[in-house]
């Protein structure tokens, strides 16, 4: 069920503009109803009042991993109109562990058909199945694909570089089991949201032999630097301007994320020291130019009101600057994770249906 009415979804795709940013096209998805400019969505903005209250009384007790991985504050809504068949599987890693795997399909689909393999987002210690299903089963619906969804091991228990293991041993399942799964491997597509982005990328840099046809990131990590030592890109908030009476409300949500960010390698839940923030595994703004020319078309996608905004907009212009086909969309009036309310936040439905379009678009 739908808290808002469908028809915003309809006022969202009239009102996109394409806008340049930066010597970059990007598509402009404003708020559906409001005209002004700059400000948060009135959804989001109740969700975000809300939230305020419920953390101010978490601080109290510190930072808990339970915390992260328990949030009763995300809901999403089951908005398909057809049955998805939903399939469990045990797949084996590297011949070394096993992990779990969701498959989504419409039941009435014939095969064989594209594939999305979908990463989700929480830093790499957090986020599951129950918080997508119905992500990936709208997706599924949509666009007529089989839709992936791996639960890779999480941080601190499997730290790096287990999670990309995973990710990228998910892919190989995939290709390896394509006639069993009745898919087709010229439309494989990988996305991610938040880590999941990173993890997305790291399997693009692992992929040397084109396997993967198209990617798809949404407010991914692609720099996970203190941004008080940036020198790739310049970070402030004067890059966020917003109505006077939003300001405190979108600059918490910013600073949500800005302060998760800058604490050394072994002190990180995920890296534990085994690595550097500077390895393109982790922060492929790292990678090297030739190395990033070679990846597929992709899509990025930004929310306005999120800290790593900045850091994925220099993304896409390194990826246009050695010639990738790379499209950039931007959720106007939106925060960091607004995919994760599907049901109350109208744009995350938006998003669901620019995935399946990218999904069918590589039919054409």
């Amino acid at each position: 069920m739908r808290k808002y009415d469908k028809q915003l979804l309809e006022q969202i795709r009239a009102k996109e503009h394409v806008e340049m940013i930066g010597g970059v096209p990007v598509l402009m998805k404003p708020v559906p109803d409001d005209e002004r400019k700059h400000v948060l969505d009135p959804r989001l903005l109740e969700v975000i009042r809300m939230k305020q209250k419920m953390f101010a009384q978490r601080s109290q007790n510190g930072y808990r991993l339970s915390q992260e991985r328990y949030r009763p504050d995300k809901v999403t809504e089951d908005l398909c109109e057809v049955q998805i068949e939903v399939e469990e599987q045990l797949i084996d890693i590297q011949h070394d562990h096993k992990i779990d795997v969701y498959l989504y399909r419409r039941q009435d689909d014939q095969g064989p058909l594209p594939v999305l393999i979908y990463f989700h987002g929480g830093g790499m210690t957090a986020g599951d199945m129950r918080l997508f299903a119905n992500q990936m089963r709208l997706i599924a619906e949509l666009a007529h694909a089989v839709v992936v969804f791996p639960e890779y091991r999480l941080a601190p228990e499997c730290p790096y570089p287990a999670s990309i293991e995973d990710a990228w041993g998910t892919v190989q399942w995939v290709v390896e089991h394509a006639e069993q799964l009745n898919v087709d491997l010229e439309r494989l597509m990988v996305a991610g949201d938040s880590a999941g982005g990173a993890l997305t990328n790291a399997c693009l840099l692992k992929d040397e032999t084109g396997v993967i046809k198209k990617a798809f990131e949404i407010y991914p990590a692609v720099d996970s630097t203190d941004y008080h030592k940036q020198l790739r890109y310049p970070w402030s908030y004067d890059v966020y301007p917003i109505v006077e009476d939003q300001r405190k409300e979108a600059y918490s949500r910013i600073a949500r994320i800005k302060n998760s960010i800058g604490v050394s390698e072994a002190e990180s839940l995920y890296l534990q020291g085994k690595t550097c923030y500077e390895n393109p595994l982790v922060s492929v703004i790292y990678a090297p130019a030739e190395r990033l020319a070679k990846f597929p078309p992709l899509v990025i996608v930004s929310a306005e009101y999120d800290y790593l905004r900045v850091g994925s907009d220099y993304f896409v212009s390194l990826l246009q600057d050695v010639g990738v086909n790379v499209k950039s969309v931007r959720y106007c009036g939106c925060d960091h994770g607004f995919l994760d309310m599907l049901g109350t936040i109208v744009q995350s439905e938006d998003l669901c249906h620019l995935i399946a379009g990218e999904i069918q678009a590589m039919d054409k």
